[in-house]
């Protein structure tokens, strides 16, 4: 359905994020209508067939290896916004999903996320505390300012290292 947005003469240029995956992740068992894609360029959303096709913007460059990965940052910044769960289930599934990545990836999800919104940053921190506390969290959160207060209520609930992370 939206191969053609997905790739071009065989590279990579999008990538299925969103909605669309959520219920493939464990995040929800709502199917969406919405067919959301992450590319580097913003596009205006548009139907296709039965399918409301929007786009979502990547800053990271996106490659095979790290779909995965920025699916997993684009679902912790929109973690308010998941359909059918509380943020608390969602941090839970979280802390599932990036605990089953191969321990390369934690460095590989770090430097992804610099380019993620402050509020992105620090729930991934706390959950990679809970899931791998050896892993190096130093530049995740001096890039964070310390006096922001991040309100994502029923994170600090699952994720025992939230308060260090400034989540309410």
């Amino acid at each position: 359905m939206v191969k053609d947005l997905l790739e071009r003469r065989g590279k990579v240029e999008g990538y299925l994020t969103g909605l669309s995956v959520y219920p493939e992740m464990g995040l929800t068992t709502q199917v969406s209508n919405t067919i959301q894609i992450g590319k580097n360029e913003t596009r205006p959303a548009f139907r296709r067939g039965r399918y409301k096709i929007a786009f979502i913007k990547q800053k990271n460059r996106i490659t095979r290896e790290t779909i995965p990965l920025l699916r997993i940052l684009d679902a912790i910044r929109l973690v308010k916004r998941i359909p059918d769960t509380t943020v608390a289930k969602a941090c839970t599934r979280f802390t599932h999903l990036v605990g089953q990545r191969n321990s390369g990836d934690g460095k590989t999800l770090l430097a992804l996320a610099m380019k993620y919104p402050p509020s992105t940053r620090a729930l991934l921190g706390a959950v990679l505390d809970g899931v791998d506390p050896a892993l190096d969290t130093k530049e995740l959160k001096q890039s964070l300012n310390p006096i922001t207060r991040y309100r994502i209520s029923g994170a600090a609930d699952v994720l025992p290292t939230a308060g260090k992370w400034n989540i309410e």
